[in-house]
């Protein structure tokens, strides 16, 4: 069952911890492997030149549909301008048959976007959205082949996610996303336990293996 504006719940007394409803998309927690066949749309800024991040998508087995672009700097709320990342918005959600972006399921961010633009585009187009990192770790989730580089990359999406869960936590506290309350709040507070908690003890197994454990967060580095 899905909460609206407030965290994806699963069995009664039990968070599901995989996806922030509300935020349209953002997920949380493992992530699946196959992404082939998938449909999106590429969120560039007006002169970026995108071909690195097309290639690495196409890696993938996921086709760019449409590259929507905006002039001018990119907007610290929303990546887009509010009234830009409206339309696109408002494009998604009156999808009918035939529509260039009918199987469209992913929105795509072509830099690494802060928390509060994840949060905000997730909020207008109610997807799932990438940024660049988020796009990274998903290409490393799907070619991880060892148990070290499984970890890596969960220890890598758990800090992404985190990040998230914290934006989320101070835009409730400061009144900027309505719609928790207090049980939202205690729900959003167990997601993050729940994740502190797998945080902490991946980093004593990769801890284990000190040349292996540098290897995937320098590759990380090179591509953002």
């Amino acid at each position: 069952m899905r909460m609206a504006q407030g965290l994806t719940m699963g069995e009664p007394g039990k968070v599901d911890n995989s996806m922030l409803a509300g935020a349209g998309g953002v997920i949380l927690g493992e992530a699946r492997t196959n992404h082939q066949g998938r449909k999106a749309i590429l969120m560039v800024r007006d002169g970026e030149n995108s071909r690195e991040f097309e290639a690495l998508v196409a890696t993938m087995g996921i086709e760019i549909v449409e590259i929507l672009s905006q002039s001018g700097r990119e907007d610290p709320r929303g990546y887009f301008g509010k009234g830009r990342l409206q339309d696109v918005a408002d494009e998604l959600s009156s999808r009918v048959e035939g529509h260039p972006w009918q199987l469209v399921d992913l929105v795509l961010i072509h830099n690494n976007a802060t928390p509060r633009q994840l949060v905000a585009v997730s909020d207008a187009v109610k997807v799932e959205v990438w940024d660049r990192v988020r796009l990274l770790l998903s290409l490393f989730t799907s070619h991880a082949s060892s148990m070290e580089a499984r970890t890596q990359v969960r220890i890598a999406q758990l800090q992404s996610d985190r990040t998230i869960l914290r934006e989320l936590a101070n835009m409730q506290t400061t009144g900027e996303r309505a719609g928790y309350g207090a049980g939202g709040a205690t729900a959003l507070q167990a997601v993050m336990d729940n994740l502190n908690g797998e945080l902490a003890t991946l980093a004593k197994e990769i801890g284990r293996t000190p040349i292996q454990r540098n290897t995937f967060f320098e590759t990380l580095q090179t591509f953002t």
